[in-house]
């Protein structure tokens, strides 16, 4: 059996910055680092919001046409949890709860989870040849 190595696109890696700037920030905030209050919470909070929008349209939005042509289930999975995300940020935003930052920051780091390794699963299945904007970065 011959091991592959995973590629990422520049788009996965743009999100990937994205994701974990956004967990960094949440993190930083969990360990005490700037002032802890409803106000902090929605501060975080618009950050984490700003990073997963930017990481779901360096990622996903150029291949939105896909979807619709690919896996229902990933589909139906991947809007669901989105949906989930956007829920508990708005409701972060409107109530200050730690426990739903949590969620929106949980929710963000799955979704790009199961999108960077369906994207390099399909990119080796594929074989994608290194031509244009969203050709694969050697892993």
């Amino acid at each position: 059996m011959r091991r592959t190595a995973m590629h990422l696109t520049w788009r996965d890696l743009l999100a990937t910055v994205f994701v974990a700037a956004g967990a960094l920030v949440y993190l930083l905030w969990l360990a005490g680092v700037g002032s802890q209050g409803e106000t902090e919470v929605r501060a975080v909070t618009v950050i984490v919001l700003v990073l997963g929008f930017g990481a779901s349209a360096s990622a996903v939005v150029p291949g939105f046409d896909g979807l619709w042509h690919g896996s229902r289930l990933y589909l139906a999975v991947s809007s669901l949890l989105g949906l989930a995300a956007f829920a508990a940020g708005v409701a972060a935003l409107v109530t200050g709860h730690e426990e739903m930052l949590g969620v929106l920051v949980a929710t963000t780091v799955v979704l790009w989870a199961i999108s960077t390794l369906r994207h390099t699963t399909a990119a080796g299945s594929e074989g994608l040849r290194a031509t244009g904007p969203g050709s694969p970065v050697p892993g």
